[in-house]
């Protein structure tokens, strides 16, 4: 998962710019995802749960329930300022039998959907798809 979520950090926020505006403004929350997948308003207030971008969540789930989608992203993200050492992901693309298996329900796509969807067209728009 922290594959998928720093490759998906990379496509959201491509430039040294970027990042630094995201550090002044902050992300959204993690209040639509939790709707998305049952769960109500939380009266846990911890602090981490206001620094969560569903863009970056959704993005995540998109990579790690689509094999093609990862491997395009991390083609994309290679010619950004982050150019991101594609050996540090190798487990995301080509994950081992060990991975597979640790891994099969955040991987599955019916189970990440929900969250998956919410920002899917905006992935896809990056990756020109």
């Amino acid at each position: 998962m922290r594959q998928a979520a720093e490759l998906a950090a990379h496509l959201r926020y491509p430039t040294g710019l970027d990042v630094q505006l995201l550090h002044l403004c902050g992300p959204g929350g993690a209040d639509q995802p939790d709707a998305r997948t049952g769960h109500g308003p939380h009266e846990d207030v911890s602090a981490w749960r206001t620094w969560v971008d569903e863009s970056v969540v959704s993005a995540a789930a998109c990579l790690l329930s689509d094999r093609s989608l990862a491997v395009q992203a991390q083609q994309v993200v290679a010619a950004t300022e982050h150019r991101t050492d594609t050996g540090g992901l190798r487990r995301l693309v080509d994950p081992g039998t060990h991975d597979s298996e640790a891994t099969v329900l955040l991987r599955h796509p019916d189970l990440v959907g929900p969250v998956a969807g919410l920002h899917r067209s905006q992935l896809l728009e990056l990756l020109d798809v």
